[in-house]
């Protein structure tokens, strides 16, 4: 088959060469049009669900819905583990699933629905579960929206605005963006219309709560009749009768070019709301009618005074969360300034939302669409958002992409010109070099091609670390070999058709057999699971299709070049470094030959030392991929408020603000009104995006020879301005715990392991008190450990609430029931709504709230009446006091006098407080001895498959990470005993479990290769001997990663995969050649000199090509480098050392046995 697709290629050049340049432009355009990914997804199928239960305390919303959801979702298909948190008033569950195609998101989604229809418990009133759009690589655009000033500096347009445009207008515009999958908003108010009454207002007039909460449900309205028959035509019949005749007052306002203008319309529609709701009619005494106005705060308006100010107002629903965002000036000082107004503009409550990709599609043509959708929005004649505001970009995902693939690009374009010129170098014949040289972009071509026609997507990590000594290694063989033939005048009567046809059949069986022992070799990258299967299969596609691509190219374009350029063929003498490069060699290996017991000896001492430093190695999951941001979590105590955490923000952005390096700051405190991200106001998160490393001031001095070869000054690592901007912020902000990562490895490491921070450690067990105990034992073992840094707890307890037990002997007194107490409650306390204000196709809630000055505290809150009857509580009155058409048009009554109805119940009776309904309780709910409400409660509770745990985060730096956890792990074993356990999470957890997978995937890669080569020489000692060459590289891989203080990682480990491959199909040609030379006659030592020799020049080229192709990866400090650099440092080291050892050891060996008859086929790779 091989030789046929040779003759083939030979018999029809010109037809090669089209396909060729075919391949290329093919090439090309999939190159330019394949979806390439900064960082490919490593997280498993994970379906996030989220369940809105307002007020609910997290005991309660644990009790009442997290468990029952679990208990629902537990059991499906290929499910793992089942994360949730239950905090004030949210329930969020995330379902991870096993790695494996068997288990898409697509399939684990249409699981979760399935199973949301069967709950096993019914929920509260009004929970309903929903999917959470979130994913951990799907942030890709993030943007703020800017809002109009006028001349003082004031902003035109109020927050509920802003909300109302994003919420209702944006998301809706993003959403319908191809592969959006959905926006999250974050910051601003939500609108709401407060209707304030006045108990004392409420009791004059007779009217209670309830009568005033059914006026307003029941005059906000629209409904129909049935049809009528005029004549031949049909029509329908409505009432009427939605305030504002729910008509958008945005409409009348998106044509206008004066933004104040535009601000002046809406303040005018809303007061003219409030009218409408101050005149609704609640009842009627002595045939006058009581409006709402009467009721409320402030009672009717007086002249002059504007409808909003009290009474009914426009207000906002409760705040969760709030952004605060600040952006560097064009030109800032180098130097630190003293405050924040000196570098740029700080904005202190903004709205901003981001914009998610669904799960598995394509980055780039996504970005493109979302750009043209915002360029679109800004145009003032787009008639979607308020006039004068804009949509200010952030954050976007382009940029990384750009940069780091530039960084990528410069690597490959480099390592192809040093490839190049090492060819020239070793062959001394350009034709011979450009043959060569041309089968490196036709490979990688060949790989783009086949990743765009599966629809695959690349990454830099797979593109960046593509070693060209292996994909050249084919055509260097061929090459080689026909260049040496024709040098050697060998069948000179043939046609040089025919002479190329035979010396690339000579090695044929030596190509095919190399490729198997790669693919074998790459088994482990294709055999990966988990993170690191999802970080390197794409990798192993890569590489896969690069290796195809080379072998084809090798065995038809090749031959053909070398056909169409060597017609005149001129042999070229070696040049000087050939020859001096031999000489050398066969002076250290004659030496060598000479001791072969003292060669072995020393060799033996190398990789006996080599083995001992391998401990001494650092640890670790993966280089981070430098992502040119930071983003911090700064967690403080647990009943923190809002207000204070928004403080502490403004806080820390003047701090970070005076760092030069930094672009801009976006503070999240808080969480998003739609549950997407589950913080407390304890919580404060900060995306920083960094300027361009080109950008950064030079301030740190240089000092010895650092300062003559790169100047005075250098600028930071981003290292040294994370340890001054930590130690700034805790030294200006204490009691807040600090913890600095990346947006995208804070996203996937907190999908990964249920835990916001980079490592974690899961205190698994029932009580809180103990769990809590616990945690602060092992927080302050890994403050004392060396290199632990940012340690935090993620407190359970530690939440403030104000319980107020209702009493049932009190409330049998009074014939009240619970139910009547808690709807006081959520009405005068909690704003429970009781209509919506319609405008056009928005939603905003009407509702019942005291006065804020009447629920501010204890006291205020326990004297909120109870009105009642006969010791019943009164909703709502009979159909004598119902308010009627006419009422409207009567003048109001007077608060005291004739007019007021006397004979009213609720006028006459004893008002009852909440605070007589109502008894303090402790804890454990038996009677609080101090008279206290207040009580300490569970802020936020963590589960795992079914378990309560707390969990204790920490960085480590400065300090390789398996080392610090392993200290950590001895010196805390003693926390956890039944049935107490601790589990470590995070980076950690990945790093174990892939260490763990490897461990038996390499050898078993490597058995695989033994028995091809068994397969191939029918020699156990050839193909001992071969198999030594992996120890000989190692050593090689392990001095670099030493010597550069680079840790070992998943990275680093597939370096040592492309080691171990080269290494044995180098050690394979070495021995087929001995072999050769000893079935042609020669005796060991001629055969081993005359071998070794012959392979010096092949031996060079593959390895300076793989050291050069990959040096640009390995020294590399640019963004886009770090995770390829520990595989190409492992590469460029080991195949540094391969030249200085298998080419003495593996002769040195052979010469121990090669005086026994060479088995049957043992030469039959030799060319």
């Amino acid at each position: 088959m091989v030789r046929k697709l040779i003759g083939w290629a030979l018999e029809n050049p010109i037809v090669v060469i089209l396909l060729a340049v075919f391949l290329a432009i093919i090439g090309v355009f999939s190159f330019l049009n394949v979806n390439v990914e900064v960082y490919p997804d490593p997280a498993p199928a994970i379906v996030e669900v989220i369940a809105l239960f307002p007020g609910a305390s997290a005991e309660e919303v644990e009790r009442q819905v997290t468990v029952p959801l679990e208990v629902t979702f537990a059991g499906m298909p290929g499910l793992k583990k089942i994360n949730s948190k239950s905090l004030f008033g949210l329930s969020d569950l995330k379902m991870t699933w096993h790695y494996g195609n068997a288990y898409t998101y697509e399939t684990a989604r249409q699981e979760v629905i399935n199973r949301m229809s069967t709950i096993s418990q019914p929920l509260p009133s009004g929970v309903t579960p929903a999917i959470s759009p979130e994913s951990p690589t799907g942030e890709i655009f993030r943007y703020v929206l800017k809002v109009p000033k006028d001349a003082s500096g004031r902003e035109l347009y109020t927050l509920n605005d802003i909300k109302a445009m994003q919420d209702w207008v944006l998301e809706r515009e993003f959403r319908r963006v191809p592969r959006i999958v959905d926006v999250t908003s974050f910051g601003g108010t939500v609108r709401r219309y407060e209707v304030q009454p006045d108990p004392d207002r409420l009791r004059r007039y007779g009217i209670t709560l309830g009568q005033l909460q059914a006026t307003l449900t029941n005059s906000n309205a629209t409904v129909g009749g049935d049809y009528i028959n005029p004549g031949q035509v049909a029509m329908t019949v409505r009432s009427v009768g939605l305030f504002g005749g729910a008509l958008d007052p945005v409409n009348k306002v998106l044509g206008l070019k004066s933004p104040a203008a535009a601000a002046t319309i809406l303040r005018a529609e809303e007061l003219r709301r409030i009218r409408e709701i101050r005149s609704l009619v609640i009842s009627s005494v002595n045939n006058q009618p009581i409006r709402v106005d009467d009721v409320v705060e402030g009672g009717r308006l007086s002249p002059g005074q504007l409808p909003g100010e009290q009474g009914v107002v426009v207000s906002h629903q409760t705040r969760l969360g709030r952004i605060g965002y600040w952006r560097a000036d064009r030109e800032r000082p180098p130097r630190s300034p003293l405050s924040i107004a000196d570098v740029g503009h700080d904005e202190d409550d903004r709205v901003t939302c981001i914009v998610l990709l669904r799960k598995g599609e394509d980055t780039l043509p996504a970005l493109k669409d979302v750009k043209a959708k915002v360029q679109q929005l800004n145009e003032p004649t787009s008639g979607r958002l308020l006039p004068g505001t804009k949509i200010e970009t952030y954050y976007d995902r382009t940029d990384l992409l750009n940069i780091t693939t530039d960084t990528v690009t410069e690597n490959l374009l480099t390592g192809v010109a040093l490839v190049v010129i090492i060819l020239f170098m070793f062959v001394n014949n350009i034709k011979t070099a450009i043959i060569v040289a041309i089968n490196i972009p036709l490979a990688l071509l060949f790989a783009f091609t086949m990743l765009y026609v599966r629809g695959k997507s690349a990454n830099l990590l797979s593109i960046g670390a593509v070693d060209f000594g292996i994909i050249v290694d084919s055509s260097v063989v061929v090459v080689e070999n026909i260049y040496r033939n024709l040098a050697a005048h060998n069948y000179p009567d043939l046609p040089m058709k025919e002479r190329i046809l035979r010396f690339v059949k000579e090695i044929d069986h030596a190509l095919m057999y190399s490729v198997l022992i790669m693919v074998c070799a790459f088994v482990p990258l294709f055999a990966m699971t988990g993170p690191e299967g999802a970080l390197f299969g794409p990798m192993a596609q890569t590489y896969a299709f690069s290796l195809a691509g080379a072998l084809v190219l090798s065995l038809t374009l090749t031959p053909v070049l070398c056909m169409l350029l060597f017609k005149r063929f001129k042999p070229v003498e070696e040049n000087f470094l050939v020859r001096a490069l031999k000489f050398r060699y066969l002076w250290k290996l004659q030496l060598c030959l000479r001791y072969p017991k003292t060669t072995c000896a020393v060799m033996a001492f190398l990789i006996g030392g080599t083995a001992c430093l391998v401990p001494q190695l650092g640890r670790e999951f993966m280089p981070e991929l430098e992502e040119g941001n930071l983003w911090l979590r700064g967690i403080g105590p647990l009943n923190m408020n809002l207000d204070h955490q928004a403080a502490i923000a403004k806080q820390a952005r003047a701090i970070i603000a005076r760092f030069p390096e930094v672009e801009s700051i976006v503070t999240q405190s808080g969480r998003p009104d739609d549950g997407t991200d589950t913080e407390g106001f304890y919580s404060g998160e900060y995306f920083v995006p960094l300027r361009p490393q080109k950008d950064w001031p030079r301030l740190v001095p240089q000092t010895g020879w650092r300062r003559w070869i790169w100047g005075s000054t250098r600028a930071r690592t981003k290292r040294e301005i994370v340890f001054a901007m930590n130690a700034d912020l805790e030294r200006v902000i204490p009691g807040v715990v600090w913890n600095f990562s990346q947006s995208i490895r804070d996203n996937v490491l907190e999908a990964l392991s249920g835990v916001k921070g980079d490592n974690s450690l899961k205190i698994f067990g029932p009580d809180f008190d103990q769990l809590e105990l616990r945690a602060a034992k092992a927080k302050n073992i890994l403050q004392e450990i060396k290199g632990v840094a940012n340690v935090g707890v993620f407190h359970v307890r530690g939440s403030s609430h104000l319980e107020f037990r209702v009493d049932p002997e009190k409330c049998q007194k009074w014939g009240v029931t619970t139910a009547d107490v808690n709807n006081v409650v959520s009405s005068a306390v909690g704003a429970k709504a009781m209509s919506s204000m319609v405008e056009g196709e928005k939603l905003f809630d009407i509702s019942t709230r005291w006065p804020k000055w009447r629920r501010t505290d204890e006291t205020s809150i326990l004297d909120i009446p109870v009105d009642i009857i006969n010791n019943q509580v009164v909703l709502a009155q009979g159909s004598g006091f119902t308010p009627t058409a006419s009422g409207n048009a009567l003048p109001p009554p007077a608060i005291s006098g004739s007019l007021a109805d006397t004979s009213n119940p609720i006028s006459s009776t004893p008002r009852i407080r909440l605070g007589d309904l109502v008894t303090p309780v402790g804890a454990d709910y038996a009677p609080d001895p101090n008279g206290h409400f207040y009580r300490a409660g569970a802020s936020t509770i963590y589960r795992e498959q079914g378990k309560r745990f707390i969990a204790i985060k920490f960085s480590v730096r400065e300090r390789d990470l398996g080392s610090a956890v392993d200290e950590a792990k001895a010196r805390t074993k003693d926390l956890f005993k039944s049935p107490y356990e601790g589990v470590w999470s995070g980076e950690f957890e990945q790093m174990e479990e892939a260490n763990g997978r490897l461990m038996w995937i390499i050898p078993l890669s490597l058995a695989l290769i033994f028995i091809l080569l068994y397969a191939a020489f029918r020699s156990f000692l050839d193909t001992i001997v071969i198999f030594s060459n992996v120890f000989d590289v190692a050593v090689g891989g392990v001095w670099s990663l030493y010597l550069t203080g680079t840790n070992f990682s998943v990275s680093a480990a597939v370096g040592f995969v492309s080691l171990f491959g080269i290494a044995i199909m180098e050690g394979l040609l070495l021995i087929s050649y001995f072999n050769a030379l000893r079935i042609q006659g020669l005796p060991v030592h001629d055969a081993i000199v005359q071998g070794s020799l012959k392979r010096v020049r092949p031996v060079m080229i593959t390895a300076m090509t793989a050291i050069l192709g990959l040096l640009p990866a390995a020294v590399s400090t640019k963004m886009g480098s770090q995770t390829a650099k520990p595989l190409a440092i492992v590469v460029v080291g080991g195949m540094a050392v391969t030249l200085l050892l298998d080419r003495y050891l593996m002769p040195v060996l052979y010469s121990f046995y090669g005086h026994r008859e060479p088995p049957e086929g043992g030469g039959g790779m030799a060319h």
